[in-house]
């Protein structure tokens, strides 16, 4: 028996023709339940799959697997390292792997001649990461959204945090007194505060801002960019920004002075839903494309000969995608009389991914006809 490896989903799908597979999603949040609770859930949804390996998979042994599920039950450290909203158990004959899963579902087991990874890549489509700017017209400072909380990133010596230490003796308003309030930020007064001077300080920090964030984050995490504050010192940054990585469409049109971190998590909330909108609009557009240049299919039936020959770029799946049926990827059969009800949609996820396709999970209700799936073809 192999040890554990977390969160490996390009291993799994390397093993992919070594099932059956047993899939396992169990709550794990601390929070929620104690320790024994947690291995009471664990040994019920093992006993449901004893069953249904039995039933799909008549002269397979369930005693490999079971070795695999009591060490793991077993294994306080285990329990310890794993105490988010979800876990996924994926398990063939001989090895198990498990993924940490950010959005709480309903507990669950499948078993299929392929692993079941649909709420595992539901899931991390749910998960927006991204990087927070957090803009005033004199300082600034970086935030990063990961697994859906928001992190202060620490900034060194170096870094452009201020105007004033920025640009030093080069600043070209003069000599100037500065005073600030949570409500409006900085305040200037002194014999030489011209308004154009000011904006040309404005401007020449705003250029060291964005090559420092382009230098040492958006290059190397290449995440959306993402600004926080006033419309006007968005308005400049934007007009002189080379980063690639900064979000046009996302933004927070709010002052940063005086939201603590938790306002700003709270603050950034829409952000997903309206992240993951877009995200469809876009797909959306896509099929249509698609669909002009005949490159685009609404019949899962029709998918199974273009999954099997890589044909297909991005796989849309409706959220509550169910199609009767298993996949024989040796000749291309679909087996519907089934001792348990299987689902189609899971093996052509499997079979789009192994060919280093796109899976993209979106409402069922936005779905622009009555399917479980879109696919888009590659050629």
């Amino acid at each position: 028996m192999d040890i554990l490896v977390k969160n490996d989903l390009n291993q799994l799908m390397q093993q992919r023709d070594a099932g059956p597979f047993i899939a396992i999603y169990l709550n794990t949040d601390a929070v929620l339940n104690d320790l024994n609770q947690r291995r009471l859930q664990l040994k019920e949804l093992v006993a449901t799959a004893e069953q249904q390996l039995a039933q799909r998979f008549p002269k397979e042994n369930f005693r490999p697997f079971q070795v695999q599920f009591d060490r793991l039950a077993a294994d306080n450290s285990w329990w310890l390292q794993h105490t988010g909203p979800q876990t996924g158990l994926i398990a063939n004959a001989h090895t198990l792997v498990t993924f940490d899963l950010q959005t709480p579902t309903e507990a669950q087991v499948i078993v299929n001649s392929m692993p079941a990874i649909r709420p595992i890549l539901a899931d991390r489509q749910q998960q927006f990461d991204f990087d927070l700017l957090a803009l005033n017209e004199t300082s600034m400072a970086m935030y990063q959204h990961r697994e859906s909380r928001l992190i202060e990133t620490p900034l060194p010596a170096d870094a452009p945090i201020d105007l004033k230490t920025t640009l030093g003796t080069e600043k070209r308003g003069g000599d100037l007194n500065f005073n600030s309030s949570p409500a409006h930020g900085v305040n200037y007064h002194g014999h030489n505060a011209k308004a154009e001077e000011r904006e040309i300080d404005q401007r020449n920090y705003y250029q060291q801002v964005d090559q420092y964030i382009l230098d040492h984050y958006s290059k190397s995490s290449q995440r959306p960019l993402i600004l926080i504050g006033l419309p006007h010192n968005q308005a400049v940054f934007r007009k002189l920004s080379k980063n690639p990585y900064l979000s046009q469409h996302l933004m927070l049109d709010q002052s940063p002075n005086g939201l603590d971190l938790p306002a700003l998590q709270e603050a950034v909330k829409p952000l997903q839903d309206k992240w993951h909108t877009q995200l469809t609009d876009i797909l959306l557009s896509r099929y249509d494309q698609a669909q002009s240049r005949k490159l685009a299919l609404a019949d899962p039936f029709d998918m199974i000969k273009p999954a099997l020959a890589g044909r297909i770029d991005t796989l849309i799946v409706a959220s509550n995608a169910q199609v009767s049926g298993t996949l024989n990827t040796t000749d291309g059969s679909v087996d519907t009389d089934l001792p348990l009800p299987d689902n189609l949609i899971d093996d052509l996820v499997d079979e789009v991914l192994s060919k280093q396709g796109q899976i993209r999970m979106i409402p069922a209700d936005r779905m622009p006809t009555e399917t479980a799936a879109l696919a888009l073809l590659r050629y």
